[in-house]
Formats: structure tokens, sequence, C-alpha cells
């Protein structure tokens, strides 16, 4: 009969419990399942999060080693068929301009009667627009690429100051004082010939034209006659200076594309087949090659680093070095670039400079011979008005006023492109004679050097699509390096940061959830293998580590103590019989006594409407038995059980349920004396709390009777 209200007192234990917890069962299973999908889309985001802040702090560092700016403008600077650089370069959409200014001689008379010296004043501006373009271009297998050089020039009267093309002017006859001093030293019966010529053909030396026949040649008997019986020599019939200067039918130029070195890009590899000028020895003087013809300078310019510029009118590299401070032209910055310190000394300073001296025959300084590439005319070269030249050069000719502020030349280059922001170049053209005492009609021009015009060749600055292309290019292209590197880094930095704490974070919590959900799965499993009267050793490990750890302080609320009788007896009796039941004693009826001596099992079941959750905790009288479920999620219907449950009663109620031995107690008393409760808390009826202990909640602890 005992056995038989044992079990049926266990299996009305079991059915409340099923019944407890069987309405619980599909809403843990779905908030388990969402708590997953939760998890894992945190993983995935940390992991992604991390991802980017990885990637950004790799694209920092790519940045900082790479410099994406600097691949992409040298990318850019190489010259490639139809690339951008190449276009501008064949056909520049500048305005390059050609300002002539011409010394009309105002005593011719007098100067060849011997009777004063000569005198000239200054003409001008007479101003031409210059088309240059390269025309021809063939691209080589050695990373160069070959074009024929076209300028034409179209004239500009609104620049010209009033002054117009046909204005009469008086200048030297070029023709024929160039033959005058070629034949000088010759034989006799030469300079007779030459001398009847010049009577048959009513030749004089000084001669009245306009200004455009001067600058583009004018009909001359003597240049037909040359034309015609030295062809080779002279390969025109009208002689004109600047005509002569802007002849670029016999000339082919080789320039680099800027592979494997994008600083070269556009720099001369060749004149003419060489690298160097056939009237100069030594590469000081003739070495071409990475000179600049005024389109494109040398890129990435250091500060002291000197940049070379030759043009066929000057016959001659030059170089040109840093003056001064940063210029702003538009929207781009550049620096002030000159020519050479005696640049015209042959040699008198610079030694360098000997060079220039032709057949080494040395003009004064300030002038450079350059008749070799003037047909054998004795053409030489010096700056405006004789500046910066010997001072004889000034005294023999009345009318020079050489002036630094007005005759010098600048270049403004853009040092990182290369590019030229401004350009002004400016030379004088003169006739340098020696002794011409063989022919009287000319032989005032003996030791002279007579100046003719001197032209500026000028660029005053870039066009408005120009100026904002390249402001793009050089002023905010470069921003993409610094602003890239920290702006990968900060976010990178950010985002890894942001990761590692969430992630902390997030495994904290659920370490702590898998913890309240482990040993809730071991509460409820040592709970039912009570219930169904299983072996006591099925006590899982983490009720036993916590109540050991619990076992050393003090004021443990949630222990029963039991004598030491008490617990000795127990464990008699359990050594007896591997079954709880069968120690149990008989259930008596409500009268009988309570069951003293017998050890109890503690079960407390805690809710609080409060919250969501709910406790159960079972705690087996013997220290080393003690079982502890903590903390479920509650759903709905747990509020409508607690409501039922509740039904007016007071803020907290318990239950107590004592069972004897492994299992409960035999008798009405017992549960009386029982320090296991069962504790509802469902003042609102809306969910469960975890338990802890029951003075948490201003609730009465378990106490035997």
């Amino acid at each position: 009969m005992t056995v038989v209200r044992r079990h049926m007192r266990r299996q009305s234990m079991k059915d409340f419990l099923g019944a407890l917890y069987s309405h619980r069962r599909f809403s843990l299973e779905k908030l388990r399942h969402f708590q997953q999908l939760r998890n894992r889309r945190q993983v995935i985001c940390a992991f992604l999060l991390l991802a980017i802040g990885f990637l950004a702090i790799t694209t920092a560092v790519l940045v900082k080693v790479f410099q994406p700016y600097d691949l992409i403008f040298k990318w850019k600077l190489i010259m490639a068929d139809k690339g951008e650089i190449f276009n501008l370069w064949a056909q520049p959409p500048v305005d390059l301009y050609i300002k002539i200014y011409l010394f009309n001689i105002t005593n011719a008379e007098a100067f060849l009667a011997g009777r004063e010296q000569l005198k000239v004043e200054q003409v001008g501006p007479y101003v031409y627009k210059e088309i240059m373009t390269h025309e021809n271009i063939t691209f080589n297998e050695n990373n160069t690429m070959s074009t024929t050089p076209s300028h034409p020039l179209v004239w500009q009267e609104h620049m010209s100051e009033g002054r117009r093309e046909d204005d009469e002017v008086i200048m030297l006859n070029i023709a024929m004082l160039a033959i005058s001093h070629l034949t000088a030293s010759h034989p006799f019966f030469v300079r007779m010939a030459l001398k009847t010529l010049f009577v048959s053909t009513q030749a004089e030396p000084i001669v009245r034209t306009t200004a455009k026949e001067f600058m583009f040649g004018y009909p001359s008997a003597l240049a037909r006659l040359g034309n015609t019986f030295l062809p080779n020599w002279i390969s025109f019939e009208k002689v004109g200076l600047i005509d002569r200067m802007y002849d670029f039918s016999t000339d082919f130029e080789t320039f680099y594309t800027g592979v494997p070195n994008p600083a070269l890009s556009g720099l001369y590899a060749t004149y003419r087949g060489e690298t160097t000028l056939p009237q100069w020895e030594g590469d000081h003087c003739s070495n071409i090659e990475y000179a600049s013809d005024g389109t494109k300078f040398k890129s990435f310019i250091e500060p002291n680093e000197t940049v070379k510029f030759f043009r066929k009118s000057m016959c001659r590299p030059i170089n040109l070095y840093r003056v001064g401070e940063q210029r702003t032209f538009g929207s781009l910055k550049g620096y002030n670039y000159v020519f050479e310190d005696n640049a015209f000394d042959n040699g008198a300073t610079n030694e360098a400079n000997k060079c220039f001296c032709r057949k080494g025959d040395c003009q004064p300084v300030g002038l450079i011979d350059v008749t070799d590439c003037y047909y054998g005319f004795p053409i030489s070269l010096s700056f405006p008005h004789f500046m910066n030249g010997d001072v004889g050069l000034q005294q023999n000719v009345t009318g020079m006023n050489p002036d630094p502020a007005q005759h010098s030349s600048a270049f403004v280059i853009q040092p990182e492109s290369g590019l030229p922001l401004s350009l002004s170049v400016k030379v004088q053209i003169n006739m340098h004679f020696k002794d011409l005492s063989n022919f009287p009609t000319v032989a005032r021009f003996s030791h002279l050097t007579a100046p003719m015009l001197w032209f500026e060749i000028m660029m005053p600055s870039l066009p408005d699509s120009l100026d904002s292309r390249f402001n793009f290019y050089l002023n905010i292209l470069p921003l993409v390096n610094p602003l890239g590197f920290w702006i990968a880094l900060i976010m990178g930095v950010g985002l890894l940061g942001y990761a590692i704490t969430r992630a902390t974070l997030h495994m904290s919590s659920y370490a702590r959830q898998a913890a309240n959900i482990s040993e809730g799965k071991y509460a409820r499993a040592n709970l039912l293998q009570n219930l169904t009267g299983g072996a006591t050793n099925q006590v899982y490990s983490p009720c036993e580590l916590k109540l050991i750890d619990n076992s050393a302080g003090a004021n443990k609320q949630h222990v029963i103590g039991r004598s030491t009788d008490e617990d000795l007896a127990f464990q008699e009796r359990r050594r007896k019989s591997a079954y709880a039941l069968d120690m149990e004693p008989a259930l008596s009826d409500a009268g009988e006594s309570s069951d003293e001596g017998n050890e109890c099992d503690t079960l407390t079941l805690s809710r609080n409407s409060t919250t969501s959750s709910s406790c159960i905790e079972i705690e087996h009288c013997n220290e080393e038995d003690d079982i502890c479920i903590e903390c479920f999620d509650e759903n709905p219907l747990d509020s409508e059980l607690a409501t039922r449950t509740a039904d007016g009663a007071e803020a907290k109620h318990q239950l107590a349920v004592s069972f004897v031995s492994s299992g409960f107690a035999s008798s009405p008393s017992s549960i009386q004396s029982s320090s296991s409760h069962v504790n509802f808390d469902s003042s609102d009826g809306k969910g469960w709390v975890p338990y802890a202990q029951p003075h948490q909640f201003g609730g009465t602890s378990p106490k035997h009777v």
C-alpha cells in the first residue's frame, strides 16, 4: 500500500510538472531557434565588420606604399597614340605669339658717308600668332616618336599697337652684306667679279622696304643669282630673317614617349637624326638630348636641377635654372626659370662656353656666332639691345637701351608636370662683320655688329580649358593620397574596434545564456530522474560545482542543514538498497506524526510577474546531492497559467513538497514539515523571474519544523 501511495504521489508530481512545462515546450523551441538565428546574424555581421576593417587598413597601407596618385600621374604623362597628353603635345591648344621689333636705320646716308656712327630706332611690335604643331608622327620601337615640326605664323593686327605689315622701314641689305663678308678674303679676281655684280644690280648695303618684306623676304637680284648658280647654298629667292628662322621644311625630330621614364616624355631624343648639333664641339654646346622645344619640359624637376631648352632659331641648347619664389598663374603654381649666367660669354667667364667660339674665333661677350644655322650669313645672336654684352657693342651703335625688366627671358614651369605656365624668350639677331675694306661700298660695316631685329616668343598664360584640366590633375587629384590613407586608416581602425567590442560583448552574453540553459537542462533532468526513481548518482556537475563553491561561503540561505545523525541514517539506508522507494516508510494519515529523521529533497519553484522568466530549484537535503535549476524564458501562456494559479492570492505564495529519502515524503505531515517550497509570485500573472534567494523578493526563507 505504501508503495502504491508513493507511486501515486510521484505520478501526481510528475503530472503537475509535466502540465507546468508542456505548454512552454513549443515557445522555448521557437525562442531557441530565434536565438540561434540572431546569434548567427551577429557572428556574420562581426565577421563582415572585421573583414572590412582589415581591408580598409590594408588599403591605407597600400596607399602609403604605392602612392596611387603618382602611379596615375606617371601613366598620364606617357605619350601614347590618341592619348590625352599626346594630343596636347601634338597640337598644343595654347596662345603662342611672336613679337618682332625692327631696328630702323635713321641716318643711312650720314653713316655710309662716314660722318656718323650707325643710328637705329626700335619699331614695333609686329605680332604674329604661332600655330605650333607636330606633324607626320611615327611611333618607333625604341620608345621614341619621329615628327616634322610646323610653325606657321598668323598676323595679329589687334595686338600690334597700330603697326602694320606694310610699314616702310630702312634696313640692312642682308644678301649684299652676307656675300661681301663671305668673299672678303677671297682672291682678287673673285672680289672683282662681285664688285661688277654689285654695280650691275645697283645693290646698296642699306635698303628701303616694308616691314613684312624684311621679315619674310624681299626681291633681291643677288638672291636670285645665288639660287641659280649656287642652289646648294641658297635654296630660296627671297631673303627674310623670320622666314628663314621659321623654315622647318628640312627638319625632322625625334622625341621620347616617356617609356620607361615618364619624366622624359616630350623631350628631344635626336634632331635631324643626331643627339648633337654638328656646328659645335663637346656635349655642353652641342648635346640637345633631353632638351625641350617649349611644349613640355622635364617632369618632376628638383629645386637645384637645371632644364634644357632648344629652338632652331637659337641654334644651340641653353640651360635654364630656377630663381625666385613660387608664382601663381591662374589656378596653377610654378617657378621662374631663366637662362644660365653668362650664356653668351664665349668662355670669357664660363670656361665651358668656349666651345661656342666657331672655328676658334670667339666673338665679343654677349654674342654667339650662328652662321652655320643661317646659310653661312654672318649672323650673331645676343640679348635685346646687347644686354649683358660687351660695352663696345652698345657704344658702336646709337639707340641701344638695354633694360633687364623688358629684355630678360623667363619661363614659368610647373615642376611636377613640366608644363609651361608662361614663357617669354627674347633674342636679338645681328650681323657681325669682319674686315670688309676690300669692298669700298660696304667698308663702313667693317668690325661692326649691326642690330637688325629682336623678337619675343611668348605665351602669357594657359587657356582656361587647360588651366581647369591641369588644376584637377595637379591640385585636386593629389589629395587622393593623404585623404585615401587617413580615411581608410580611420575607418579600418574604427570598424575593427567596433567589431571586436561587439564580438566580446556577444560572447560574454552568449556564455551567460549558455550557462543558464545548461544548468536548466541539468536541473530538469535531475528532477525527472528523482520523479522516476532513478539513482541518486545522476546529479550533474553544474549543480555539484555550484554547491561546492557555495559550501565554502557563509550564510547559505538556500541550503537546508541536517543533523549528522540524520545524514548517517540516510546514507545507511541508501546503501542498503539501490531503490529509494524500498526505503520509504508507509504513508500515514493526516493525523500521523511527521517523518522525523528522514532526509528530505527540496523543490522550489519561483515565479514573479515582473519578468518573463522562471526558475525551479530542487535542493536535496544532503549537501552532496543539491540540485539546481535556474531561469527559463516565459511566453504569454505562462501569464494565463500564473493568473489561474494565483487567482487573487497574495503577492507571493509558497508550495512545499517534501519527500523522504530519494523520493518524496510518506505522509501529509511530512509535507507540513518539509523544507521544500514551490513559490508562485503572480500578483499580476505576467511572467516568471529567475530564482535566487527568497529574501531577494521579499519572501520568507524555507524552514524546517
